[in-house]
C-alpha cells in the first residue's frame, strides 16, 4: 500500500509539472495567430531631429512605429515638442534607459537594484515628467539576461531585444541565414520578451531578404519586428554608419504595405499578451 501511495504521488507531481510546462510554454506548443498579420518597426537612442523628418513618410503609408529614447534628461525643449508632436501621430514613445548601458556587465560590477535606480527609475521619473508613462522598453545593446527581465516586468508590458544576421566577435563573423531567424515574429501569448531584426547598413541586410521576412510574417499571421537607430537621407559612405538608409525604410514600408500588413507599435504588441 506504501509503494502504490508513493508511486500515485509522484505520477500527481508529474502530472502536475507537465501541466505547468504546457502553461508557461503554451504560446510556444498552441500557436495563436494575429488578427491580423503586420510588421512593428523601432528606432533607437534620441535622434529626435532625424525621426522627425520621417513624418511624412509614415503618414503615406498611414505607419504607427515605436521611439526608443534614452538619455531623456538631455533633450532640449525643441526635442520634447518635437518627441509631442510624433506621439500625437500615434507613434508610441518607449523607454530605452537613462544612461544607456549594457546590463550584464553593469550588474555585475554593482547589482541589480541599482541598475533598477539609474537606468530605469530615472528614465521613468524624466519621461514622467514630461508626461509619457511607456509600457515597453528597449534593452541598449541588447544586453539582457532572464533574471533582470522578470524584475522589469514590473515596469514594462514588453521587452525588446535585438536580433542580428550578422554578428561579429573579435576575428570571427557569425551570419545567420534570414529563414533561420524566428524569434522576431511576433505571437500572442508566446512571451513579453521579444526581439527585433536590425535594419542598420552593419547588419548587410538586402531587399531581398527584407521581402522574406516580410512575406513570411504575411503566410504566418504573425507580426515580423525590425528596428534601426539613426535615419540616413543620403547614401551610406563607408557602410559603417550607425543607422539605416530612408530609402531603405521606403521599401521596407512601400512592399508591406503592397503585402496588406498592418503596423503595429510594440506597446499594441504588448496588448495582444494574456495577463
Amino acid at each position: 500500500m506504501i509503494f502504490i501511495r508513493q508511486k500515485r504521488g509522484i505520477i500527481a507531481i508529474l502530472v502536475a509539472l507537465i501541466l505547468s510546462s504546457l502553461y508557461v510554454f503554451r504560446g510556444y506548443i498552441f500557436l495563436e495567430n494575429m488578427p491580423k498579420a503586420g510588421i512593428a518597426l523601432s528606432f533607437d537612442d534620441r535622434y529626435i531631429k532625424e525621426w522627425y523628418q520621417l513624418r511624412p513618410l509614415f503618414k503615406k503609408y498611414n505607419a504607427h512605429v515605436t521611439f526608443y529614447l534614452t538619455q531623456p534628461d538631455s533633450l532640449s525643449t525643441e526635442e520634447w515638442n518635437m518627441l509631442r508632436i510624433l506621439a500625437q501621430d500615434g507613434h508610441e514613445i518607449g523607454c530605452h534607459g537613462a544612461i544607456h548601458t549594457q546590463s550584464i556587465p553593469f550588474v555585475w560590477r554593482n547589482s541589480i537594484q541599482e541598475y533598477l535606480d539609474i537606468e530605469i527609475h530615472q528614465a521613468l521619473k524624466t519621461m514622467q515628467s514630461h508626461g509619457y508613462i511607456p509600457h515597453t522598453f528597449a534593452h541598449p545593446g541588447g544586453s539582457q539576461f532572464w533574471w533582470l527581465d522578470q524584475k522589469l516586468y514590473q515596469y514594462f508590458d514588453l521587452l525588446r531585444d535585438v536580433s542580428l544576421k550578422k554578428r561579429k566577435l573579435g576575428n570571427w563573423v557569425f551570419e545567420r541565414n534570414i529563414n533561420e531567424i524566428n524569434e522576431i515574429y511576433f505571437r500572442p501569448n508566446q512571451s513579453k520578451s521579444v526581439s527585433a531584426l536590425m535594419i542598420d547598413i552593419g547588419n548587410e541586410l538586402s531587399e531581398k531578404e527584407i521581402i522574406e521576412v516580410l512575406v513570411k510574417a504575411r503566410n504566418t499571421q504573425s507580426a515580423v519586428m525590425l528596428f534601426g537607430h539613426k535615419p540616413l537621407f543620403q547614401s551610406a559612405k563607408t557602410g559603417q554608419e550607425y543607422g539605416f538608409e530612408v530609402e531603405f525604410l521606403t521599401y521596407i514600408l512601400s512592399e508591406s504595405a503592397k503585402l496588406g500588413l498592418k503596423t503595429y507599435t510594440m506597446a499594441e504588441l504588448s496588448q495582444f499578451n494574456k495577463p
